[in-house]
């Protein structure tokens, strides 16, 4: 064991030099494989009849209604329940969400950037694209989208 310690006090110099040579080939092939990627010359555009989504974190169309005593009705009252099977506390699945289109593939008839949409949870694909939480859906699996009168 000392022989290894004595070996590593002797060459740290060497030890040093290899250290910095790895990071400035890391730095090298880092700024040449993401030259532009982050500085706003890109974009994420679906492609065929897909529709990129950005999710809303609550449905803005939601009624909510109150009873003439105060009672608010309509609206879940936690995003938890306890499971009739194993008697645990469970996290509600959001089957059906709303988002607003950012953008629609060049195949897309019915659906136009800016609409607000519904859409399934089973339909969707996140896309990791610099952390802006979108989904993409199919424009044949929206559920519906939100017209004004």
């Amino acid at each position: 064991m000392m022989n290894l310690v004595q070996w590593i006090n002797d060459n740290m110099e060497v030890i040093n030099e290899f250290s910095q040579m790895l990071e400035n080939t890391a730095n090298t092939i880092v700024e040449n494989n993401m030259d532009g990627v982050y500085s706003g010359e890109v974009e994420v555009l679906p492609v065929n009849n897909n529709v990129l989504i950005q999710p809303y974190i609550q449905n803005p169309y939601r009624y909510i209604e109150t009873t003439a005593s105060g009672l608010i009705v309509g609206i879940e009252s936690s995003h938890t329940h306890k499971s009739n099977e194993t008697g645990e506390i469970e996290q509600n699945n959001e089957v059906i969400r709303t988002g607003k289109v950012i953008a629609v593939g060049p195949d897309c008839r019915n659906v136009n950037v800016g609409d607000d949409v519904f859409y399934t949870t089973y339909s969707m694909t996140p896309i990791p694209f610099r952390k802006k939480g979108y989904v993409i859906v199919g424009e044949g699996l929206l559920i519906c989208r939100i017209v004004k009168k």
